[in-house]
C-alpha cells in the first residue's frame, strides 16, 4: 500500500469517527429529551413560580429569581437601566402605558452579548458598550412583554400598566 493511500485511509477513518461521535451524542440528547417531555416538544428548564430560567449555555448567567425595577419618569420619557453582565438586573421592568420608554442595557458578552424582544421588536448587540432601546408610547399598551438574550436562554419581562 502506498503512502498516499495510507494517508487517505487515515483521513477517512478520522472523519468517520467524528461523524459517529456526533451521531451518538445527538441520539443520547434526543433520548434524554424524550424521557422528560412528549416527543417533538422542546426541552424546558425547571423554573420556580414567577421566575425566568437561568442560562444553561453559560453557567452562572441569570439566577432566574425575579428582580423588579420600575422606570423613573424624566420629563416626557420614562427611563431605566438594566445590568446585563450576568443575567438581567432587573429582569422584571415596570413601565407606564402611553409614555415613551428608554431602557439602557449595559455592555455584556458571551450568552448575554445580545438583547432582543420579538414582542416589542428590538434587537441590540451589547458587546460594544451599553445600548438604549427606545419604545414609543403607542407601542406601550398594558400587558406583559418578554425579552431575552440572543440565545433565548435568559429572559426578562416588561410589565406595562
Amino acid at each position: 500500500m502506498s503512502a498516499t493511500t495510507t494517508k487517505h485511509l487515515r483521513t477517512a477513518l478520522i472523519v468517520l469517527i467524528a461523524v459517529l461521535a456526533f451521531v451518538a451524542t445527538y441520539q443520547v440528547a434526543e433520548a434524554a429529551d424524550r424521557g422528560t417531555q412528549p416527543a417533538g416538544e422542546p426541552a424546558a428548564l425547571p423554573v420556580a413560580d414567577g421566575a425566568s430560567p437561568a442560562c444553561a449555555c453559560c453557567g452562572n448567567s441569570g439566577t432566574g429569581e425575579p428582580i423588579e425595577g420600575a422606570a423613573a419618569v424624566e420629563g416626557d420619557v420614562q427611563r431605566i437601566s438594566v445590568d446585563a453582565t450576568s443575567g438581567y438586573d432587573p429582569n422584571v421592568i415596570r413601565l407606564t402605558a402611553g409614555v415613551p420608554a428608554e431602557i439602557t442595557f449595559s455592555q455584556a458578552s458571551g450568552c448575554m452579548a445580545q438583547v432582543m424582544s420579538e414582542d416589542l421588536g428590538f434587537y441590540e448587540d451589547l458587546t460594544g458598550g451599553p445600548k438604549t432601546v427606545r419604545i414609543e408610547a403607542d407601542v406601550l399598551q398594558p400587558g406583559e412583554y418578554s425579552f431575552s438574550c440572543g440565545m433565548q436562554m435568559v429572559f426578562g419581562t416588561i410589565i406595562v400598566e
